[in-house]
């Protein structure tokens, strides 16, 4: 079993937190410090291969980690939850939802990837596998231009020091082959896709698609220099946009 990360708060409205690609559940240490903790109870979830879970296998797929995030809410004694996701994570968030909606009553998808896959070509394919040798040189040229000196560094050493090659790689599959477009309306519960208007990656346009397909949902844009990491980029602005939409 997979084991919580942490839990901070005391509020009725439980959120379920999953993250991205690049490292585990520290990706939201900044906007921790901003959360609501009367009003909500996060639990932040470490996908097996990263954090206190890194000695575990990594999940298989995008569905995979749907059922770990599921499994978690379980452990939780969560009957029901919202969640809120950053990049592969906001896709599962959006999995989640899709595979047990009598429990998730919203999603928070931050810059999330697409449920319908990224598709890449080889050599680009191998750009982001080969991005491990030097995580920050990708996440300022491909994700996040404007992102802070300091705040690239943390991102690095918490890359480093919470997950592996092989984690990198395994996940690098998950999050550009999902395939679950098509049961997007299957989840009528209120859904908010969230961009960097700096983030040259995912953007509104690469999202048209996933907002079409979702029967409640809504696109905002955190304003300015916020690129893919906007928990960390412009911390307060996210938070308080999180959690307007939950």
């Amino acid at each position: 079993m997979n084991a919580i990360a942490a839990i901070e708060g005391s509020g009725d409205h439980r959120i379920l937190v999953l993250h991205g690609w690049a490292l585990d559940s520290s990706v939201w240490l900044t906007a921790r410090a901003r959360t609501d903790q009367s009003r909500f109870t996060y639990a932040y979830l470490d996908f097996p291969g990263y954090g206190v879970n890194r000695p575990e296998a990594p999940a298989d797929g995008i569905d995979g980690m749907a059922a770990v995030a599921l499994d978690a809410a379980d452990q939780l004694g969560w009957s029901t939850f919202s969640v809120l996701g950053h990049s592969m994570g906001g896709t599962t968030a959006l999995r989640v939802a899709t595979l047990a909606p009598e429990r998730v009553t919203s999603v928070v998808a931050l810059t999330p990837v697409s449920p319908a896959g990224t598709p890449l070509d080889e050599a680009t394919y191998g750009s982001f596998a080969g991005a491990w040798a030097d995580p920050g040189a990708a996440i300022r040229g491909a994700l996040a231009p404007h992102i802070d000196e300091t705040d690239l560094k943390n991102l690095v050493d918490r890359n480093r020091s919470t997950m592996d090659q092989a984690t990198w790689e395994s996940y690098l599959k998950n999050w550009t082959s999902p395939d679950f477009l098509d049961r997007m309306g299957t989840y009528e519960g209120p859904t908010t896709l969230i961009v960097g208007e700096s983030d040259p990656f995912v953007t509104a346009e690469y999202l048209g698609d996933t907002l079409a397909a979702l029967k409640n949902g809504n696109l905002k844009t955190i304003q300015g220099k916020a690129g893919h990491y906007p928990m960390v980029e412009n911390a307060p602005e996210t938070v308080a946009l999180s959690e307007q939409s939950l």
